[in-house]
């Protein structure tokens, strides 16, 4: 692969994989500071991360000017070229008058355009960021790469290029930041996880110089040692040509009429992703966590391309999921960030639960890339699907007693009253209950979601919640009268006009306020963490009374209250139909599981009664 020439100062900064990263959440509307934090240098410093975005949008523009005035290589246009291959004129689609419309719309766009909009900026970024990112080189400066508060710190202690600087750290071992004027250690774990991510362009800096000595014992330093073959997110990932499936058995005939412009399987998995909405929602990071799986597997443990892979290749696969090894290359700890050297893509053995919605994920995309004819097959097709025991009973298992119910209600009605969070806590807990959501349902809906209509058989009228849901499906869900009124009270303590009308509709039903006012939209995994807190704090009151029941508010989640919904309303003899319709189930047979768990209780409530 050839590389362009750079010189040894660089006079403008690179764009790198881990800004297309940064760029491509900041358009998926991905929280900013979480962003910064991931992909920068300086982390959490919003200033930083907002000149940025523009400095990016600045040098994707310029990108595509160039592009659009070179003239055409050997290959067909928007083939695909090297990384950092400038000589390729860019297909139409990118020419800078389509790019300026795609990323500056006219006033008033609707909601639906502007998602349509999105999604098609995500996938254009996708594309180009074969052709524009650069990857660095040990005598790159450090100008090129770091911000320039960063940059000019590093040049000033004399580490003027990537390998000056790596020498450095290896000298100056695991305080080596301390000769640099106001850089502390946050930012310089940072800038070494940055050199680590690129150490086969750069080399590895000796794990050995980061640990400090007095401390590291001979088995710690050789625990450290990373392995041969190191793995990245689908972010960073750049696969040599001879395993990106451009040229993979499984590929579709060269005279087919491909239905989408990747070029390799990294651009393909890419493709799929872009047409699961919402982008950066919770079924889309479980679609992007198993194809990244997959993906990462086929090329590290199988050295081939997703496109080469056989029947044979997938069930191997299947069997690695309930066992991923060697554990040092694949598993790692939870939470661990994703542009970290030792992230890994699993957190453990896959349950057999787990391992069955892998397949499923896995053989709709393959399915997705023949469709697309991408791929000539699906290998998924001809394997059986994996067994999981009793995953439904576990699954509704996995929900409250009426008394555990009780108790929660009672405990977030006591909640401080001088607590900005305790409205939040009250209202969330009683709408998830009502209306089945799951949490990335809760995360999404808005006020403009919100219909009321008057019915004769009730004056007061029926309130309803109209989105679309899980799998593109649209829904509308019944919300109760009191948890209309529940969510008034909860609008007017986050500082808002109780009348629904009177709101913008983008104004989302859980939220927070930002220190200028505004409605700020929550993330899932945000909401998960509310939840979660929420549940240790109750159990935390519980230990004492019911150290079980504690234990078992400790396991629960956001998703427990939408099994409670459904047991306790088959329980109280509400219909199939009309539980299946609230909880959004595409089949009736997925609602009995309810049905048969309250049989099962009713069994179990009989036996112990002693009547025998």
């Amino acid at each position: 692969m050839r590389r362009r020439v750079r010189a040894a100062v660089a006079p403008t900064r690179l764009l790198g994989p881990h800004h297309f990263a940064f760029y491509r959440g900041v358009l998926e509307g991905v929280d900013l500071a979480r962003l910064a934090d991931r992909y920068l240098d300086t982390g959490l410093d919003l200033r930083v991360a907002r000149s940025t975005i523009d400095w990016i949008a600045e040098e994707l523009a310029r990108g595509v000017r160039r592009l659009a005035t070179r003239p055409a290589g050997n290959g067909e246009e928007g083939g695909a070229v090297a990384a950092g291959d400038h000589r390729t004129r860019a297909p139409r689609r990118w020419r800078e008058s389509a790019w300026h419309a795609l990323f500056h719309p006219p006033a008033g766009e609707s909601a639906a355009a502007r998602q349509a909009r999105r999604k098609r900026q995500v996938r254009t970024l996708e594309e180009l960021q074969p052709l524009l990112a650069a990857r660095p080189a040990p005598g790159d400066a450090v100008g090129g790469w770091f911000t320039p508060a960063i940059a000019r710190r590093l040049i000033a202690a004399g580490w003027t290029t990537l390998a000056a600087l790596q020498a450095g750290i290896t000298e100056g071992g695991a305080r080596w930041y301390q000769r640099v004027d106001r850089i502390g250690a946050h930012t310089a774990r940072r800038i070494e996880a940055w050199l680590a991510e690129f150490a086969t362009e750069l080399g590895a800096i000796p794990l050995a110089a980061l640990v400090p000595r007095r401390s590291a014992t001979a088995a710690q330093l050789s625990s450290l040692r990373p392995p041969a073959a190191m793995v990245a997110p689908l972010e960073s990932l750049l696969l040599p040509p001879a395993l990106d499936g451009r040229h993979g058995h499984n590929r579709a005939a060269a005279g087919s009429e491909q239905r989408i412009a990747a070029q390799n399987d990294l651009m393909a998995i890419h493709a799929w992703l872009g047409v699961h909405l919402p982008i950066g929602g919770h079924t889309w990071r479980a679609y992007r966590t198993q194809a990244e799986r997959f993906l990462l597997w086929a090329v590290f443990a199988r050295s081939k391309a997703l496109s080469d892979l056989t029947v044979e290749d997938c069930s191997a696969y299947v069997a690695f999921l309930a066992d991923p090894q060697p554990a040092a290359q694949w598993v790692g700890p939870r939470g661990t960030p994703r542009y970290r050297f030792d992230w890994r893509p699993f957190e453990g053995p896959l349950s057999p639960g787990s391992v069955q919605q892998a397949f499923a994920i896995l053989k709709s995309l393959c399915a997705w890339l023949v469709s697309a004819q991408y791929l000539r097959y699906n290998p998924f097709s001809l394997l059986p699907k994996p067994k999981a025991a009793g995953q439904g009973r576990m699954k509704v298992a996995r929900s409250f007693t009426d008394a555990q119910w009780q108790f929660l209600r009672s405990f977030a009605a006591g909640l401080p009253a001088d607590d900005a969070r305790t409205p939040r806590m009250q209202f969330l807990l009683r709408f998830a209950y009502a209306t089945g959501l799951r949490i990335s349902e809760q995360a999404q809906v808005t006020v403009g979601d919100l219909r009321q209509q008057d019915l004769a058989a009730d004056q007061r009228g029926v309130w309803t919640l109209s989105f679309v849901g899980k799998g593109t499906r649209a829904r509308e869900v019944h919300v109760p009268a009191p948890v209309i009124e529940s969510l008034r009270d909860y609008l007017a303590a986050r500082g808002l006009v109780p009348e629904f009308e009177r709101l913008h509709p983008e104004t989302p039903l859980v939220g927070r306020v930002k220190n200028d006012g505004a409605a700020g939209r929550l993330s899932v995994s945000q909401l998960d963490a509310i939840w979660k807190g929420f549940f240790a704090q109750a159990a935390a009151v519980l230990e004492t009374e019911d150290p079980a029941a504690a234990a078992r508010l400790t396991q629960a989640s956001a998703h427990w209250l939408r099994h409670t919904f459904g047991s306790h309303a088959i329980a109280r003899g509400v219909a199939l139909d009309v539980v299946q319709h609230q909880l959004g189930h595409a089949s009736l047979a997925t609602t009995s599981v309810y049905v048969h768990a309250e049989d099962a209780r009713r069994a179990r409530e009989l036996d112990q009664a002693g009547m025998y």
